[in-house]
């Protein structure tokens, strides 16, 4: 993962020539005040969005999609569930320290020249990044972030976040649907996440209205029409799908500046988990039962070329096996043996390897579409939607409808990967996919959707809210659990999980906090500098 960047802010008065440098401003030279509204928006974008998939790539690790090579460091520890204030911190601080403090001068950037839709657009990505992040950590500095004279700034819980966050979801619509005043900068000239579409960014905002409103799915407050009202006005087709396209130079460029987050992100350590490739392959409790393999699978699992040039799959790390423990161990390639370095190169690389192969070059790994250097972060999509309806559908007793929706999102996942489209229907077509809508669980609708959230932060708020596999008592059960397979790792830390009903629940405080402002974050939650605050239910998990 990204190396954490210790950003210092340096103010530098220099009162001798006050009177030189207070004429006027240079608008070649950056201050707090001269970038307008359009300068600043993109990098808005792209720092909350480094935020949110990095979040994301470490709710993989917990969500047993990801495994990694054995090196106790910060992404196995991840795998055992142990977050610690280390690997907490990165998500926490492109929040706060490159994204939210950010969005305040937008906005009054915007302000000066009646620029009402890049508003909006800083009111949805304030909204998202708090309560995205908000549901990770469970608590978080919200009231007092940005006050300049609040150096311990009072943590807030999710619960009150999320209200706040859906205020500024609504305000951003309103924004949104206003006429700019003459000489207002077109949001397309700043917006590189949805090119200046204000139909795109409103979608999104009901999008995200309909994911927080259906995470309290536990609770007494749960609106199934609220949410369903909000899907109405979400994105009903890929094209309206909020999708971050990265870009990179050429396929040999060493710089991943540019490339895609899970590209970085992933790096050489990470691994396809047996779980994520058995979800894949149909091979869970209750599945499917059809011979038509899913044809997402190559663009999902890495494959690699043996010695006559046949591509094979990789291996899923097993999860609850003893390999996690010290394995899998890295692996290397001489060229001129034409051979691996050992065994466990059966588990493949994530990233395209070469990345531009030559004639006579082994391919050591296809890479996975996720992993592309130039490839897309799917942020919301109309996958996500479709799946949430048939969720609602499911459990308001409507099977006919649930069935629709829960083949619209995996007709559209596929869609989103570049399937052809002939090759999805047939395989919706078959009985690799539930046919008969009495047949159809909550099991078969999760799983789809764990699939089409690959690598998001999104997926961790279902797992918990769905008791990952585990029946009434908190205990695994294969027969009562909704996620089939989904187990305690081998090597799960102790510490922090010593019941066998222990799962987890929120990630750790990051470091910054326990440091300089431990008064204030044990005022919250007076267990969060202990292990087992990883195991506490944030607020709508709670039973």
């Amino acid at each position: 993962m990204k190396k954490l960047l210790y950003i210092l802010s340096l103010s530098i008065v220099l009162t001798s020539c006050k009177k030189w440098l207070d004429i006027n401003d240079n608008p070649n030279s950056a201050n707090s005040t001269v970038p307008t509204a359009d300068q600043r928006l993109p990098p808005l974008i792209a720092q909350f969005v480094d935020a949110y998939e990095s979040a994301g790539t470490r709710a993989a690790f917990l969500s047993q999609q990801l495994a990694v090579t054995y090196a106790v460091n910060n992404n196995w520890n991840l795998t055992r569930w142990y977050s610690n204030t280390s690997s907490a911190n990165w998500p926490w601080q492109c929040w706060y320290v490159n994204s939210a403090v950010n969005v305040a001068p937008l906005i009054a950037a915007a302000e000066k020249v009646g620029a009402y839709h890049y508003i909006g657009a800083a009111k949805i990505i304030k909204a998202w990044g708090f309560g995205a992040l908000a549901d990770f950590y469970g608590m978080m500095p919200y009231d007092e972030f940005d006050d300049a004279s609040t150096i311990t700034p009072k943590f807030d819980d999710g619960s009150y976040i999320q209200g706040k966050v859906l205020e500024l979801l609504d305000e951003g619509i309103a924004d949104l649907q206003k006429t700019q005043e003459i000489g207002a900068p077109e949001l397309a000239k700043g917006d590189i996440l949805n090119n200046g579409s204000v139909d795109k960014w409103i979608r999104l905002a009901y999008g995200l209205k309909a994911r927080f409103l259906n995470h309290l799915s536990k609770t007494a407050e749960y609106n199934p029409d609220a949410v369903l009202a909000a899907l109405a006005n979400a994105p009903q087709e890929n094209a309206q799908s909020a999708v971050m396209q990265y870009v990179d130079e050429s396929a040999t460029t060493s710089s991943s500046v540019k490339a895609a987050l899970q590209y970085a992100n992933t790096g050489l350590s990470a691994r396809i988990t047996k779980l994520y490739l058995d979800y894949l392959t149909n091979n869970y409790t209750g599945a499917p039962t059809g011979p038509m393999e899913d044809p997402r699978i190559d663009l999902l699992v890495p494959r690699q070329a043996d010695k006559a040039g046949n591509l094979i799959r990789s291996q899923g790390v097993d999860m609850t096996s003893d390999l996690p423990k010290t394995g899998p161990a890295s692996y290397s390639f001489n060229a001129s043996t034409n051979a691996f370095s050992n065994k466990d190169s059966v588990y493949v690389i994530m990233r395209k390897t070469p990345a531009a192969p030559g004639p006579g070059d082994r391919i050591q790994s296809t890479g996975t579409w996720y992993t592309e250097r130039g490839g897309k972060g799917l942020l919301l999509t109309n996958a996500e939607m479709k799946f949430i309806e048939a969720e609602i559908m499911f459990r308001q007793s409507r099977p006919a409808d649930a069935l629709t929706a829960y083949k619209a999102g995996i007709r559209a996942h596929m869609g989103l990967l570049g399937i052809n489209a002939t090759a999805i229907e047939d395989y919706l077509a078959s009985s690799s996919v539930v046919q008969d809508a009495n047949a159809l669980t909550l099991s078969h609708i999760m799983i789809q959707k764990y699939i089409a959230l690959s690598y998001s932060i999104e997926l961790w708020a279902d797992l918990r809210r769905m008791d990952y596999c585990t029946d009434a008592s908190g205990n695994y059960n294969e027969a009562a659990g909704v996620y089939k397979g989904f187990q305690r790792p081998s090597h799960c830390f102790a510490d922090a999980y010593p019941n066998a009903t222990d799962w987890p629940r929120r990630f750790a405080v990051p470091s910054y906090e326990i440091n300089y402002n431990i008064e204030r974050v044990l005022e919250a939650n007076p267990n969060a500098d202990k292990p087992t605050y990883l195991n506490q239910r944030v607020w709508w998990d709670e039973q």
